[in-house]
């Protein structure tokens, strides 16, 4: 073998290195935790509080975070102004009601009293609303459907903000809003939530097309749903830069031909 030879073969694989682009890294949920019970949140309070004495201190800090909101959840609950659940209560007759939680934290339940949920976790919502309609009404079975506020951002029809139920899959929200463009990139969905990336990549593309629920993917109220548009390609420029290239590849191997044709006369 030529040294040209050995050149020109050292000269391919690098230009075949430089050209292989690595997959890109997919944020992925990390597991929804919205409904959890307050025995739950206590356990895992607890063992959180155990770890922090003996943590490292670059984690102390991400503890020391996760511990204060689980303490927070514990004291003040999960609502917040502006958040909605359906109430449905049956007894002779079924009535159903959409119910908005006010700056006082309290809801209108029906002609009944008003319902506070400050405190109230969304695993206790519906035992305790049930409790407060109990104290008025006799041989009632009420039932919640919570709702997440997200906003939906482009390539849809009607972009905006949307109330949705996190048993739906994450496709019905899409289609709440109207349904895809024809130049939406479905296998490129993106969820931010203030302004970090929760689901992005393959594992949207999964999430769309195994109709995994908001709830699964642990998509909260306040995020955004982003549908990009697919990327089009210019194919004359993309032509004409690989013509270029080509010419140059081939061009540095002639030069490089003569000139060790040259050096082993």
């Amino acid at each position: 073998m030529t040294r040209f030879q050995s050149f020109a073969g050292f000269l391919v694989g690098l230009v075949t290195l430089l050209l292989w682009v690595p997959p890109a890294v997919n944020a992925q949920s990390t597991g929804s935790v919205q409904y959890a019970t307050r025995a739950q949140l206590t356990e895992q309070l607890a063992t959180l509080e155990s770890q922090t004495g003996s943590a490292k201190a670059a984690d102390r800090s991400r503890l020391a975070a996760t511990t204060s909101r689980i303490r927070e959840r514990l004291g003040t609950g999960d609502f917040k102004p502006g958040d909605r659940f359906v109430l449905s209560l049956r007894q002779d007759s079924i009535r159903i009601d959409t119910l908005i939680v006010r700056d006082s934290l309290r809801v209108a339940v029906l002609n009944l009293p008003e319902f506070s949920v400050a405190g109230v976790l969304r695993s206790e919502l519906e035992d305790r609303l049930s409790d407060h309609v109990a104290r008025f009404v006799r041989n009632a079975q009420v039932r919640t459907t919570q709702l997440v506020r997200l906003s939906v951002t482009g390539a849809v029809r009607n972009p905006g903000f949307y109330y949705a139920v996190p048993d739906r899959p994450l496709n019905d929200l899409l289609t709440a809003a109207g349904g895809p463009l024809m130049e939406a990139d479905l296998g490129k969905v993106r969820v931010t939530r203030m302004g970090k990336t929760l689901l992005d990549g393959k594992a949207s593309k999964r999430a769309v097309e195994q109709g995994r629920t908001l709830e699964e993917l642990d998509i909260q109220g306040g995020d955004t749903v982003y549908v990009p548009v697919r990327r089009k390609l210019n194919w004359q420029m993309v032509t004409q830069l690989a013509f270029v290239a080509t010419s140059l590849f081939f061009g540095l191997i002639q030069f490089l031909r003569w000139y060790y044709e040259r050096q082993d006369q």
